[in-house]
Parts: structure tokens; C-alpha cells; sequence
């Protein structure tokens, strides 16, 4: 999670979060990685220099022998926001082995005034 801003709140009332993503491919040939958020209903997530729609998933081609670093936004719709904290992962995923991890994070987000 980036850590300033905690997070930023849009002109429609959503909330986004920025996050690094560090893919690493240690093999000599190009990997198609798929990074998939999960959980958070209703979320969805950007990458800086990828131009498509907002989506929950997204292919991410990664060079042999090298490390790729990607700026994620996650935004949540504001009737969505269930605490100042909630949790959820970015799943990755070789489209070729299957070879997978999860990390675990966390989306930050306003008090709600009751």
C-alpha cells in the first residue's frame, strides 16, 4: 500500500487507493501474469500505462529475468465502505504453469460520520 496518501476520496465519492505491485519473473522466457483482485465487492482496479476500462483482473505481460513494477489503483464505490479498514488480496497467476500467489492488503478509508 502506498503510504501517503492513505487514500483519496473522488469526485463522485468513491475511494481510491494506490498500491505497488512487484511482479518477478525468474525464468528466461516471457510470462503472461494475470493479477486478479479479490474480494471487496464492488471494487475494481487500474494500472497506471495499461489502457483499458477499470476491471477486477487484468493479463500484465512480463519480460524474462526481469522485475515489473506496476501502479495499481483500487477504487471502491462509497456505498460500498465498510469501515476505515477493510481487507482483500491481488491474486497473480501464470496463464502458462498456474503457478499462483496471494497477497493480502488492506484498502483504507475515511471514518464514516454516524
Amino acid at each position: 500500500h502506498d503510504r501517503n496518501p492513505q487514500f483519496v476520496t473522488l469526485s463522485d465519492g468513491s475511494i481510491r487507493n494506490g498500491y505497488t505491485v512487484k511482479l518477478l519473473n525468474m525464468i528466461p522466457e516471457p510470462r503472461t501474469i494475470i493479477v486478479t483482485l479479490g474480494g471487496l465487492p464492488g471494487a475494481e482496479m487500474s494500472i497506471v500505462g495499461v489502457d483499458l476500462p477499470a476491471d477486477r483482473s487484468f493479463a500484465v505481460q512480463v519480460e524474462p529475468d526481469r522485475l515489473k513494477m506496476l501502479k495499481v489503483f483500487v477504487r471502491l464505490p462509497a456505498d460500498q465502505i465498510h469501515g476505515q479498514a477493510q481487507t482483500f488480496t491481488f491474486r497473480v497467476e501464470d496463464k502458462v504453469s498456474f503457478e499462483s500467489n496471494e497477497y493480502t492488503a488492506t484498502f483504507n478509508a475515511p471514518e464514516i460520520a454516524r
